[in-house]
C-alpha cells in the first residue's frame, strides 16, 4: 500500500513536470532567425509576379533611390492612439497635419509583450518578439538580445545608404545594436519618476544635431509620457502639458 502512494506521488510529479515542460515550450519558443544581411540582389526580379517564393531572387540593376536625404526616427514610449486622434488629444500641430493631408496616421496593433526591447525588435527587423524578450529587458547590463548579426532596418541604412546614425534617449536601442551609432545620449527607462529630465536630455540634442550635415539617421526615444502613464494614468493632469511638449518637438 505504502509503494502504491509512492508510485503515484512520483507519477503526479512526472506528470506535473511535463506539464511545465509543454508550457515552457509555448511560452518561449525557439525562434530560429535567418542568418546573414540582405542585399539588393535578394529581392525577386520581378516584383509583379503573383507566385513569388523564397528562392525568387536576382533583381537586377541599381538599388532604388532614397526619396529623402535624411530620416529622423522619433519614438514616444506608449504613444496611445487617442492620444494623437481622440478628442482629448493635446496635439493640435499634428493634428494640424493629419488635416491638411500633409501626414499620415496609422494605427498600430501591438502584439504582447508589449515592453520596449521586444517592441523595438518587432519595429526594426519586422519579426514577433517572445516573452523571453520580455524577461530579457528587464535586466540592463544583457547583451544576449542584441541584434548586431541579424539583418535590421538600422544595419541596411548605415551599411547599404551609407548614413551615420545617432540615437538620443532610451538606452535599449544601445544595448540591442551595439557599436550602431555615432553619437549617443541614453537615458534609462527604469527611473519611472523622472517625467521631465529624461526628455529635456533628449530634446537638448535636437537643434545641435540639426545644424550638422554628418549624419543620416536620427533616433529619438522618448519615454517622459509612458512614465506618466505608470506614475498616474492616462488621465493624469500631466497628460496634457507632455503631449503638448511631444508635439512641439
Amino acid at each position: 500500500m505504502r509503494w502504491r502512494g509512492v508510485a503515484a506521488l512520483a507519477a503526479l510529479l512526472l506528470l506535473e513536470l511535463l506539464g511545465l515542460g509543454l508550457f515552457a515550450k509555448g511560452f518561449f519558443p525557439y525562434k530560429r532567425n535567418l542568418p546573414g544581411f540582405a542585399s539588393w540582389a535578394d529581392q525577386p526580379a520581378d516584383m509583379g509576379r503573383p507566385d513569388l517564393g523564397a528562392a525568387d531572387t536576382g533583381a537586377q540593376g541599381p538599388p532604388v533611390a532614397a526619396q529623402y536625404g535624411r530620416l529622423v526616427l522619433m519614438v514616444v514610449d506608449a504613444l496611445r492612439n487617442d492620444f494623437v486622434f481622440g478628442d482629448k488629444s493635446a496635439m493640435e500641430y499634428t493634428r494640424g497635419l493629419l488635416r491638411a493631408g500633409r501626414a499620415r496616421g496609422f494605427t498600430a496593433k501591438a502584439q504582447a509583450p508589449t515592453v520596449t526591447m521586444p517592441r523595438i525588435k518587432a519595429l526594426m527587423t519586422g519579426t514577433v518578439p517572445s516573452f523571453l524578450d520580455a524577461v530579457l529587458n528587464i535586466a540592463e547590463s544583457d547583451t544576449s538580445s542584441s541584434l548586431q548579426h541579424h539583418d535590421n532596418l538600422l544595419w541596411q541604412l548605415r551599411t547599404h545608404g551609407g548614413k551615420q546614425i545617432n540615437m538620443f534617449g532610451d538606452e535599449t536601442w544601445l544595448r540591442l545594436f551595439p557599436g550602431m551609432f555615432t553619437r549617443t545620449d541614453g537615458t534609462s527607462s527604469f527611473f519611472v519618476t523622472d517625467t521631465v529630465e529624461v526628455d529635456n536630455n533628449v530634446t537638448r540634442h535636437v537643434q545641435p544635431e540639426l545644424e550638422r550635415d554628418d549624419w543620416g539617421a536620427i533616433v529619438l526615444h522618448y519615454l517622459g509620457l509612458d512614465h506618466i502613464g505608470h506614475l498616474a494614468g492616462p488621465d493624469s493632469a500631466l497628460m496634457g502639458p507632455k503631449q503638448r511638449e511631444m508635439d512641439g518637438v
